[in-house]
């Protein structure tokens, strides 16, 4: 189970999950920009039919309310200051700003970490070194030794950390102490200097409640299926990226379910009913709880109330994502310049 789905994790964890900054060292191809006619006839034929398949920024209207919806990347890139000029002005007279997390739940988090170590590190039962066996395991120090990691201290982290780890490329891990300075920090900056209030769409620690769910099987599968891989990690990065700035968001979805469906040695069938169950834990189940929030803070249209929901991009698309979800509660959508 889980076979390839780093190629997932890699590609859309930042639009989705972790929030991470990228170095200037970064560099890659975009795999994307060269598909061969088969992978992209079958990722053509994904995108069909797709709701809300690419916007980065939208206006949804209920009577006199207002939503402005925005999909962030969860780590900095340079081009961010040109979004920034469309998107700033909404966020200053809005009502109140949306974020997955505000400064307070991510210190909340570093806090409770401190308290509870087995969030991050295995606490009983044998290591990761004990786990793997010795090739696996040698490849895995090496890789996160680049990341700045010492093998000791990975032989004890939860293995889906490890994986998510491994699904980045060294020059865009955090440097220690460094603050989260994607787009949602940028947002969240501009709320600050204005006034405007920010609150969080989910509690702090609901990532990890997610991947707690999978057994320690499943996550060492996910660190099994990473390794072939880590070392294309920047190709990835590169191809997450130019597809967020591009505004594609479920292509870069779509992609990474073909690559995980048609992995050599890969059952199709089992392969998609893997990314479906990373799919619903990732995003569908977290888009709905997400709405309730929404719904509570936007009310029903007879008041002039003007929110921003500002999320990974990842959450945007789809028949369970927030745009359609805030289509079916009957706002009126409006895609908008980034």
């Amino acid at each position: 189970m889980f076979r390839r789905l780093l190629c997932t994790l890699a590609l859309i964890a930042p639009l989705a999950a972790a929030p991470a900054t990228v170095s200037a060292a970064c560099a890659g191809t975009d795999l994307l920009a060269d598909l061969p006619q088969a992978e992209a006839q079958a990722l053509a034929e994904a995108m069909e039919g797709q709701p809300y398949p690419a916007g980065n920024h939208w206006l949804a209207r209920k009577g006199k309310a207002r939503i402005t919806v925005i999909g962030t990347l969860h780590m900095f890139d340079p081009r961010m200051t040109a979004a920034m000029e469309n998107l700033a002005p909404a966020v200053r007279e809005a009502d109140l700003l949306l974020v997955e997390a505000t400064e307070q739940e991510m210190a909340q988090m570093q806090a409770e970490l401190g308290r509870r170590p087995e969030l991050l590190f295995l606490q009983d039962g044998p290591s990761l070194l004990e786990r793997l066996d010795p090739r696996d395991w040698a490849q895995l120090s090496a890789e996160l030794a680049e990341r700045g990691v010492p093998g000791m201290m990975a032989a004890k982290m939860q293995p889906w950390y490890v994986a998510m780890m491994l699904g980045m490329p060294a020059c865009a891990m955090p440097k220690p102490g460094e603050q989260l300075q994607g787009l949602d920090k940028l947002l969240m900056d501009v709320a600050a200097a204005s006034g405007t209030p920010t609150r969080a769409l989910e509690a702090f620690d609901t990532v990890f409640h997610i991947f707690a769910g999978f057994t320690i099987d499943q996550q060492l599968d996910m660190i099994r299926a990473s390794l072939p891989l880590a070392d294309r990690a920047e190709d990835m990065f590169a191809t997450l990226t130019e597809a967020y700035f591009a505004e594609e968001h479920r292509k870069i979805w779509e992609y990474s379910r073909i690559l995980t469906r048609t992995a050599p040695g890969t059952d199709p069938v089992q392969a998609e009913a893997d990314f479906d169950l990373l799919e619903r834990a990732l995003l569908t189940e977290r888009n709905r709880a997400w709405m309730t929030v929404i719904r509570a803070e936007a009310g029903d249209g007879r008041a002039p109330r003007h929110l921003v929901v500002a999320a990974g991009a990842a959450h945007l698309s789809g028949p369970d994502g927030v745009l359609a979800l805030l289509a079916a509660d009957g706002w009126e959508m409006e895609r908008r310049p980034f």
